[in-house]
This record gives structure tokens, sequence and C-alpha cells, in this order.
């Protein structure tokens, strides 16, 4: 697989990972301009920066790249041997070759993922949004038929039971969730197990009305705990910005985990 390849994998199964590039060398080194190396999320690489002592430096950085969450960065380092040498705009590196070279550090981050359950007309009019946003969706639906009419748009979905894949899966605590399916049945089991694994951490928003609100959340403090949290709850679901379309009540979803994501109290 070239390097290219792999970081269009690395970027469709939204896993983290440093893109580390030569874009300069003088004198004698290993690597020159234009090599490329990919630092995976678990530290396996792909392509090279020329090996040895240098690599060995290069894959150090990226990791403590991703650790930290800072952003990309140019380093300068001496290939040397000499212990004496003291360089404040390079890192020493201990090899023979005397030469210069500059690496370029591109992290590229995982995204938040949101989880979709249902891929109806809401759910199609979301998913076409947050397309442009930065956020990595998933689809869940339980037909077959919007499953393979999903899968052959690449939209990245899932052929199950609502309730079989939240009573399985194992998402991130930066995770958003979204019920919007064809039945208030469905949405209520997504909605309990979600709360009952303790999964909801961020953001969860099901499509209902206020009347159906008030039962489920009713139900939920029966069921679960009287006491249960839910601040992270937002039913019915969207800003209240206007409009009944598919299109617009998507668009009111994506608004409110906007709001969410920046941590802007948007009363409307």
């Amino acid at each position: 697989m070239d390097i290219y390849s792999k970081i269009i994998e690395l970027k469709k199964e939204n896993r983290s990972f440093v893109t580390v590039s030569v874009v300069k060398s003088t004198g004698s080194t290993p690597g020159k301009a234009g090599f490329k190396m990919v630092v995976d999320h678990e530290g396996k690489t792909y392509g090279t920066v020329g090996g040895g002592a240098i690599e060995m430096e290069a894959i150090q950085e990226s990791k403590r790249l991703m650790a930290s969450g800072e952003e990309n960065l140019l380093k300068e380092y001496l290939l040397s041997n000499d212990e004496k040498i003291i360089n404040p705009k390079a890192t020493v590196v201990p090899m023979s070759c005397n030469g210069k070279v500059w690496l370029y550090y591109e992290f590229e981050r995982n995204l938040p993922v949101i989880y979709i359950f249902g891929g109806g007309h809401v759910g199609q009019a979301l998913i076409e949004i947050l397309g442009k946003l930065k956020y990595h969706v998933i689809l869940i639906d339980n037909r077959q038929e919007l499953f393979e009419k999903n899968k052959a748009k690449g939209i990245n979905c899932i052929y199950m039971e609502y309730k079989d894949f939240v009573e399985q899966f194992v998402p991130a605590d930066d995770s958003y969730f979204v019920a919007v399916t064809y039945g208030h049945l469905f949405d209520y089991e997504i909605l309990k197990t979600l709360y009952s694994r303790n999964l909801v951490k961020k953001y969860i928003g099901v499509i209902a009305s206020r009347a159906k609100a008030a039962a489920m959340i009713n139900n939920l403090k029966s069921e679960i705990d009287s006491g249960i949290d839910l601040s992270k709850l937002h039913m019915p679901i969207g800003l209240k910005i206007g409009g009944d379309t598919a299109y617009e009540i998507a668009l009111s979803i994506a608004a409110e985990i906007q709001s969410v994501k920046y941590e802007k109290n948007v009363l409307i």
C-alpha cells in the first residue's frame, strides 16, 4: 500500500495520524526533500524520512504531537555524533551524516463521531449537512433497502437492529447521538439503552413532540433512576429556527450540535 492510500484509509476509519515530510536537507542526510512517512495512532509507520536515528526521532515526535494535541510544526535537525555541539535552532540527532534536515509534521486529528439512528428523510438531510462540517458520521438503520441505498452513496452505514447496536458498541466520550428513526418505540429503546449504559457524555437528540418527549422522560426516570442526569438530552431535537421540512429540521439539529460543540448557550 502506498502512503497516499494509507492516508485515505486512515481518514475513512477516522483514526489520528501524523504525516512527516522532509521539506529541506543540506549536506549528507539519509532523507531528501519529498520523502514522507505516516505515523498512525498505534505508532505504526508507512513510508520513510530516511531511516536510522532521525526516523526514530520523527516517530517519537509524532507520538508526542498526537498525545498533546498540538498544532503542526516544522523542526530542524542536525545529524551529528559530536556530543559537544550545541545548536539553539536545531535538535541534534546522533548520526554520523553531519548534515541538516527539516521535517514538517502534519497532525490529522480524528473527528468527533455522530451516530445517526434512522436513515429516513431527516437522517438523509442531516448527513448531507454534516458532510460539510468536521464530524465523522455513522448511520445505523434496520431496513436493508435503506442500508443498500446509503451504502451505494458512499455513506458510512451499519445494517443492524437499533437496540442490538447500542447494546454492543463502545463510543468515545465526545460522541454525539441522534435518534430520528421511523418509530418512537425505536427512539425510546435507543435512548433508554444509552442512558442505562451511561454512554451519554456530550449530546443526545431525539425527534419527538413535546407530549411524547415528556412521556419518554417520565419513563426514563421510572425505569432507570428518578434522579437521572438529563442535561445532555435535547428532546424535542433541534433549535427552534423555524420550518418543518426534513431539510429544515436537519438544519436545526446540525445547528444545535454546533452550539454544543462550541459551548454556545443559544436561547431560542
